[in-house]
């Protein structure tokens, strides 16, 4: 067996990497048309208790037919770029492990929080820098004019959604 290829990439692992960067800026100035959550289901210790669900990954698919699949990851603790292989990849793994579906895809399409960003163009992907002037990846915020939309790391597990008010 071959040892790995070296790394190159001296990106810490709480920032972005420039490739990341670049992906989200070739996604600015498109038109969104369709969003889809993909839910985490931990199954309870007791069958009598609900499962846990959180968000796992979020899916921007745009006029173009492209998407821009954004996840907290299996350790949830960066947001990451991932493609539609790595997701379905990750469920499989998963469905294997446990013997049953654990990630559900939902359409996010008639959820409040979308209203007035479907059809919009994403003006712009804005992402906080850290002291170094890297780009932090716990938090990303869509802004389509109007109305922005704020992902986040969650506190607990997954990723989180809301509506970014700016004070």
């Amino acid at each position: 067996m071959e040892p790995p290829m070296p790394t190159h990439d001296q990106t810490p692992l709480d920032s972005f990497r420039k490739e990341e960067l670049e992906i989200f800026q070739s996604f600015e100035n498109q038109t969104l048309v369709d969003i889809n959550y993909y839910l985490w289901l931990n199954q309870a210790e007791q069958e009598e208790e609900a499962p846990l669900r959180f968000l796992y990954a979020l899916e921007l698919i745009f006029e173009s037919s492209e998407a821009l699949i954004l996840s907290s990851g299996e350790d949830t603790e960066a947001i990451r770029v991932i493609d539609a292989q790595s997701l379905v990849d990750t469920a499989r793994q998963l469905q294997s492990l446990h013997g049953k579906v654990l990630i559900q895809r939902i359409s996010a399409l008639a959820q409040p929080l979308w209203q007035g960003a479907t059809g919009k163009t994403l003006e712009a992907i804005r992402l906080s820098r850290n002291e170094q002037g890297l780009y932090q990846n716990d938090a990303v915020l869509f802004d389509f004019g109007n109305k922005q939309i704020l992902l986040q790391l969650s506190e607990r597990e997954g990723l989180e959604l809301g509506r970014w008010e700016e004070n």
